[in-house]
């Protein structure tokens, strides 16, 4: 099991989805800044250094093929149509 969030993994917590994406912070590799599956362009959550804690409170790794509804795996929102 992983003892720590790395960039591109995707989480699952409270009902929501979401990607570890990289942060101009991110100075040693020190991952955990979470875009969670929303149109919310902003829609970001800081769990660096709290990985521990994110699983004590229910947050999951999950599946790397899961298809996000809003944001693509980089954490970008996806085009509208």
């Amino acid at each position: 099991m992983n003892v720590n969030f790395s960039l591109g993994m995707k989480v699952f917590l409270n009902g929501e989805y979401g990607v570890i994406i990289n942060s101009d912070s991110d100075t040693t590799n020190l991952y955990g800044l979470v875009r969670w599956d929303s149109p919310n362009e902003n829609d970001l959550e800081d769990w660096r250094g709290m990985f521990e804690t994110f699983t004590q409170i229910g947050g999951e790794i999950i599946d790397i093929n899961h298809q996000f509804k809003f944001i693509n795996d980089d954490g970008t929102v996806k085009f509208k149509n």
